[in-house]
């Protein structure tokens, strides 16, 4: 098998995503724009026996002068491969892949699983962790039956919004955005989130270049007064649709914007042949009042899981501070040598992002955000 690794600017990683079922959150443009944030620099690991594809985006962040670990962006990446390959050949491409990193000088990988797209994933490398359950809006059912889905806590606050005159819309020219960043940042201001939850202009503006067509940013109005919004991404190859960051107004929390929004966003993807609305799961993968929120609009769950792989352990043990017995406990913070007060974690425990208690199971290095979602939800 022939292994590389693919920068953004590559027409590869494009024609190999071509062949595969996939999502937007493994296109180029989502890992440039995610770069900032994540602290590193995109690429995906490609193998190919000549007829056959696996393709898996990853950041890669830098450790040592010589090293580094692997990561997937904030969303769902997970492995995708070529249409028609046989069971098996995945988890075989990906011991290429893996021996191609621990050459390139890499420790670690953490990869976030797709639930929708590598629902069956087996692999015989690491360690698979289930972190949790998602929610999905399965868009060729009938509106009726969406509706008939909706529980009736949410039926009753986007009918109330309506009367009120609230509308939803889609914004084509992203003349919104703007209002939409603002609104977010203080969402998240409000409900104390990391700094990890934050992003800078120019990550918004990465995304709408990169992204093109492929970002929607949905608004909810009163009075032509931008009261909440949310950001979707789509993949019309795959026919999925992401539910990626949302935002209110405190003042109009009255007014359901988050539901409204939703309901809009479901609507515009089964008129444009979107087979699901993805709207993830709770803070870092728990079943909590977010996931809650989300099952308000559908009973549909996937469950989320993530594969962490050390990749050279020697190195690894040698960065953790640790011994051999380091090498088996994978199912905790990952990699270890992140963890907070590890050589390359926070210094100390406050700026975890993921608190543990609200997590199935500890996530990534960085406190991973879990899932591509936000952490909205109104009274």
């Amino acid at each position: 098998m022939q292994s590389i690794l693919l920068q953004p600017g590559m027409p590869a990683w494009r024609e190999t995503l071509a062949r595969c079922r996939h999502d937007c959150h493994h296109t180029p443009g989502w890992y440039v724009a995610a770069e900032r944030s994540e602290r590193g620099s995109a690429a995906a690991v490609h193998v190919t026996d000549g007829s056959r594809d696996l393709l898996v985006p990853l950041v890669c962040r830098p450790l040592t002068n010589v090293s580094w670990d692997a990561t997937s962006a904030y969303g769902y990446g997970g492995p995708v491969v070529s249409h028609g390959a046989p069971a098996g050949f995945a988890d075989e491409a990906l011991g290429a892949a893996l021996a191609l990193l621990r050459r390139e000088g890499c420790v670690s990988w953490f990869i976030r699983m797709h639930p929708l797209l590598n629902a069956d994933w087996q692999s015989r490398f690491g360690l698979v962790v289930e972190q949790g359950a998602t929610v999905s809006i399965d868009l060729t059912k009938s509106p009726e039956r969406l509706w008939q889905e909706t529980q009736a806590r949410h039926k009753r606050g986007i009918n109330r919004a309506r009367r009120a005159g609230v509308t939803a819309r889609l914004d084509t020219d992203f003349a919104t955005l703007p209002r939409f960043i603002r609104l977010y940042n203080e969402t998240m201001t409000r409900l104390n989130a990391s700094a990890y939850y934050f992003f800078d202009a120019q990550y918004y503006r990465t995304l709408v270049r990169s992204l093109g067509s492929d970002l929607l940013l949905f608004v909810a109005e009163e009075d032509d007064c931008v009261i909440g919004g949310a950001l979707f991404t789509v993949s019309r190859e795959s026919g999925i649709m992401q539910y990626h960051l949302a935002g209110w107004d405190w003042e109009y929390r009255h007014r359901q914007p988050s539901k409204t929004v939703i309901h809009a966003a479901r609507e515009w993807g089964r008129l444009n042949r979107m087979s699901c609305l993805h709207l993830g799961g709770g803070l870092g993968s728990a079943n909590d009042s977010l996931q809650e929120f989300k099952l308000g609009f559908s009973p549909d769950t996937h469950v989320y899981r993530t594969q962490r792989v050390v990749v050279d352990p020697e190195r690894y043990v040698a960065l953790s501070g640790g011994d051999e017995s380091t090498l088996d406990e994978l199912d905790g913070y990952f990699p270890a040598y992140r963890r907070p007060g590890g050589r390359f974690g926070p210094a100390l425990p406050s700026t975890l992002v993921a608190r543990p208690s609200r997590q199935a199971k500890p996530e990534a290095s960085d406190g991973g955000r879990g899932n591509a979602d936000c952490l909205v939800e109104e009274v």
